[in-house]
């Protein structure tokens, strides 16, 4: 991977302006276009409450991604729910993906890769919850058969495995980055990431002395040469309650229209936040913070997030 020198710059360029002229706008644009999904999975806020079931509108997306353009937003995230089942008539994700790829540098999606991986998205993030027999107590019966089998056949040379850990898949860390390695050798790099506390999905969330042994393991693994993307500096830095100080790094919009800082999840509790388990997010937390070791990672991760 390789990093394109004016994208490189604009980082640079971002980074100065938000630490000596205190210009608070966002790096990354991330939308739920939709809150369907076609999995029901234990560990899922939109599975574990009563939520309306919707899709923005095409004019609903293309306001949102204006608003992010006239931000300076250049990377966007489009997410669900699964964001893959997304429509508007005939107008299908595809579609979106193809007009979003000409307004911002890279377009990105999340997905439970049920369906065939058939989008154009510069960076497809799968959702791996653990070992075959892990991964679908988790999400379902035959749910890991149909991400493995449509792993293998995407035409997208782009996949990332994303791991959320939890108190249902802690103990198979080591195991479910064996089967990512072994069974699904089209992924680029692993990301982990922590259960966040949402209503109703709490008490699958890991607390901190059991996030403290996560964080180990994974930079055991990371240092045997698993391809691990998350830094150990970052792994680290979620190790405390209320690290994640940055919220205006990133812009979220969701499938009732709200836009906000972060994933706004500390505007239905600010205790939530206390759990924050995002990985990117802490990533970026600790370039901002000034960590050198972090900034040598962030050539690493900003390759990445570039192809």
């Amino acid at each position: 991977m390789r990093i394109n020198l004016g994208e490189f710059l604009h980082y640079g360029l971002y980074f100065a302006g938000a630490r000596l002229l205190g210009r608070r706008k966002p790096l990354v644009g991330g939308i739920n276009i939709t809150s369907y999904c076609n999995l029901q999975c234990a560990h899922c806020v939109y599975a574990a409450q009563p939520i309306a079931r919707e899709h923005l509108t095409r004019a609903q997306i293309q306001a949102m991604m204006d608003g992010f353009r006239r931000q300076g937003v250049r990377v966007l995230f489009l997410q669900g729910g699964e964001p893959t089942l997304w429509h508007d008539g005939d107008y299908r994700f595809n579609d979106l993906v193809r007009e979003a790829k000409q307004q911002f540098s890279r377009v990105a999606c999340v997905t439970n890769a049920i369906l065939p991986i058939d989008n154009p998205c510069d960076l497809v993030w799968i959702s791996v919850d653990g070992s075959p027999e892990v991964h679908d107590r988790v999400r379902g019966a035959g749910a890991y058969a149909k991400m493995a089998r449509n792993v293998a056949e995407s035409p997208n040379p782009n996949l990332y495995a994303n791991i959320t850990l939890s108190k249902l898949n802690v103990d198979d860390l080591e195991a479910c980055i064996e089967h990512i390695v072994r069974d699904m050798p089209r992924f680029k790099a692993i990301s982990v990431n922590f259960e966040i506390p949402y209503p109703g999905v709490e008490a699958h969330t890991l607390d901190y002395p059991q996030r403290v042994q996560a964080v180990e393991r994974i930079i055991a693994l990371r240092q045997k040469g698993y391809p691990i993307m998350n830094s150990a500096v970052a792994l680290r830095l979620m190790l405390k309650p209320n690290w994640n100080t940055t919220h205006w790094l990133i812009s979220l919009a969701h499938p009732n229209g709200m836009v906000v800082e972060g994933c706004g999840a500390r505007n239905l509790d600010p205790k939530i936040c206390e759990y924050c388990g995002y990985g990117v997010m802490a990533e970026v937390q600790a370039i901002w913070r000034g960590n050198p070791r972090a900034i040598t990672e962030a050539f690493r991760l900003f390759s990445v997030i570039n192809g």
